[in-house]
């Protein structure tokens, strides 16, 4: 969680290709890749992107290359010229996930990408059924305490985000569950509902309309302050697990060699397109937190996250079996 695929239900469906605005530049277009299919997260902002880029660079192509959590169209662009107009869409999966989870990995997060800006923030919230047995994180722990294995988890597939958040309660609250993993976060919601699996970490874009609609129990968040649009619910910190926190990030990445000019220029465009009222209120609505760190702040993160990750995925066996 890869992350795109727990997002997967937020429910925009999309043309694998979209054509922004009129083109007023000559040359090529720039093409924006997103290493998921459309829907997601990442496919939603490289969309309202490209529609809001176009007056600088004239035509703005997204393009969804989906595969092995998101490493194929990563892989695309690291293998891309300097001079190509693509960059990468991506999420934290991509740069600090997938190089421990699958083996053989076919590039390196840092050599092969030019950092270009941090863009968008998520929490998670720990939800289940609303008509299930968990009222609270305690109940889930209890229950996973009582009995091993009592307490299923599901994700939208192994090495996920929302698997290693499952992974990190078991870890620091030492109790055994077991991980169900699914095909997308879509597939796991009648599940989830009917309470054939009993918890889930997911975005809370993904959740928010179940969990105000009285189908989904929020019991937690995964951030260290509680959220402003549900203070109601507790930080997972709060509600008896100290020491969790779990976001996922959405960055944008150009080739290797990109030139400081055009990293410039695009960092600069993308933070003036998160300052139009028109994409903060969409932000808002799909739950998610601006974000306008720049070059430096993206490969820093790249780096603290990566370092990390890796450690617990190597503590916890965790690997990709796709």
């Amino acid at each position: 969680m890869t992350i795109a695929r727990r997002t997967a239900c937020l429910g925009l469906a999309a043309a694998a290709a979209w054509s922004a605005g009129p083109a007023r530049a000559q040359g090529k277009p720039l093409r924006l890749v997103v290493p998921y299919g459309p829907g997601g997260a990442p496919d939603i902002l490289a969309r309202l992107f490209a529609q809001e880029l176009a007056g600088a660079y004239g035509t703005v192509v997204v393009e969804n290359k989906a595969g092995a959590g998101g490493t194929l169209g990563a892989d695309q662009v690291a293998k891309s010229a300097a001079d190509s107009g693509v960059l990468l869409v991506t999420t934290a999966a991509t740069h600090v996930i997938n190089p421990s989870l699958y083996p053989n990995f076919p590039y390196d997060p840092v050599r092969d990408f030019t950092p270009v800006a941090l863009v968008a923030s998520t929490p998670l919230m720990l939800v289940t059924a609303a008509s299930g047995p968990f009222r609270s994180l305690a109940d889930v722990l209890a229950a996973a305490r009582a009995r091993p294995d009592a307490v299923s988890y599901a994700s939208a597939g192994n090495g996920t985000m929302q698997h290693i958040s499952g992974a990190l309660m078991e870890s620091l609250a030492r109790v055994q569950a077991t991980h169900v993993p699914y095909k997308g976060s879509g597939q796991v919601m009648p599940d989830l509902i009917a309470g054939r699996v009993g918890i889930m970490f997911n975005s809370v874009a993904a959740v928010a309309t179940l969990v105000r609609g009285g189908q989904l129990r929020a019991l937690a968040v995964t951030t260290r302050e509680r959220l402003p649009a549900w203070p109601e619910v507790p930080t997972m910190a709060e509600a008896g697990l100290p020491g969790f926190e779990a976001n996922a990030w959405y960055a944008v990445f150009g080739p290797p060699g990109l030139a400081p000019a055009e990293v410039q220029k695009a960092q600069r465009e993308l933070q003036r397109v998160l300052e139009q009222p028109a994409v903060k209120e969409r932000y808002a609505t799909l739950g998610l937190e601006p974000l306008r760190g720049g070059p430096a702040e993206l490969a820093e993160l790249v780096r603290r996250d990566g370092q990390k990750w890796s450690g617990f995925l190597r503590e916890r066996g965790i690997r990709s079996t796709d």
